[in-house]
């Protein structure tokens, strides 16, 4: 996994061609993206496609580990924040793969938390099972999260390995 914000130009320097243009592309489209409806996009450039995303976070039951065998996931926050969950793929057991999907299904228990915000970028690979889409907020009264609750919108950029 690698973190880092569209903001953080000597390290965005280091990472592959690929995932540079992942971060300059939303960086310089941001509001284009913030007008896209939800849905997958060709962004013209070497085959990666662009998920947009929005929604509102769920709380962690409501959500499943993933991950992916075929693609990189670059997630890049636009509008919002949310928590992603995550483990390593040797301390979780699989359960189903979709291969038209390049889903995998996991189980098992979380690592750690990551809160993303505002042009924040999380890049994971094969080996990097999480639970995105998470509620932050931790309280007891669930009137009070759901009042906060906002929109979030991010995109997940889908690269070949």
């Amino acid at each position: 996994m690698i973190f880092t914000n569209i903001n953080d130009k000597l390290q965005n320097s280091s990472l592959t061609k690929d995932i540079q243009f992942c971060i300059d592309y939303a960086e310089k489209n941001r509001e284009k993206i913030l007008s896209l409806e939800n849905g997958s996009y060709d962004v013209g450039y070497n085959g990666i496609k662009m998920n947009v995303g929005k929604y509102f976070t769920k709380k962690e039951n409501d959500k499943f580990w993933e991950s992916h065998k075929r693609y990189l996931d670059v997630q890049i926050m636009i509008d919002g924040s949310e928590r992603v969950a995550f483990n390593d793929i040797h301390n979780m057991k699989e359960k189903s793969f979709d291969p038209e999907r390049d889903l995998v299904i996991l189980e098992g228990n979380k690592l750690f938390d990551i809160v993303i915000e505002n042009g924040d970028v999380l890049v994971f690979f094969p080996n990097d099972v999480h639970k995105p889409e998470l509620d932050i907020l931790d309280s007891e009264n669930e009137e009070e999260c759901e009042n906060k609750k906002k929109i979030i919108t991010k995109v997940v950029f889908k690269i070949e390995i």
